[in-house]
Parts: structure tokens; C-alpha cells; sequence
């Protein structure tokens, strides 16, 4: 809605953004519910990582970053998720 109201490129830009970070989201949420069900250690690992590389996705865009350090925590019920972004302007 954002792109039809404002009929810029940067809004289109910023509106498929969102939508692409709604998708990853729901990605993740598949993840997380594969995990709580699987017993398999092996399998668990594998989408331990999966969901570590979709959050990387989501968080490291291209983003303006100072000299500082920012740590996302999320913790799920079988899943807990500790992301630090490190930058440099």
C-alpha cells in the first residue's frame, strides 16, 4: 500500500522489502515448528542453521552502521537465537 499511496521508487523499494521480510519470517516460523517436532539430532542441526541463515538475511541488509556493536536475541520454546552485528561507519 505503501508504493500505491506515495508512487515512488524508493516506497516499491521499501514495500517488496517488507513483504520479503514477511516471507522470511513465515520461513522461520515453518522452522521453528519443524524443530519442536523432529528428534532427529542431525536434522535439528540442520535447521538450527537454516534459521540462523534467515535471520542473517533479515538483519544484515543494507544497513548505515556505526562504530558500535548490536546483539538480537529471540528465543523461541526449542529455539533461542543470538545475533550480533558488528560495524563500522
Amino acid at each position: 500500500m505503501l508504493a500505491t499511496i506515495l508512487k515512488s521508487s524508493r516506497a516499491t523499494e521499501t514495500t517488496l522489502a517488507i513483504i520479503e521480510t514477511f516471507t522470511k519470517i513465515r520461513e522461520l516460523q515453518r522452522n521453528v515448528q519443524t524443530l519442536s517436532q523432529t528428534h532427529d539430532e542431525q536434522t535439528k542441526k540442520d535447521v538450527m542453521q537454516k534459521a540462523g541463515t534467515i535471520i542473517n538475511q533479515i538483519f544484515d541488509t543494507d544497513m548505515n552502521y556505526n562504530e558500535s556493536e548490536t546483539t538480537i536475541e529471540i528465543n523461541f520454546a526449542v529455539l533461542k537465537l543470538k545475533h550480533t552485528i558488528k560495524g563500522k561507519k
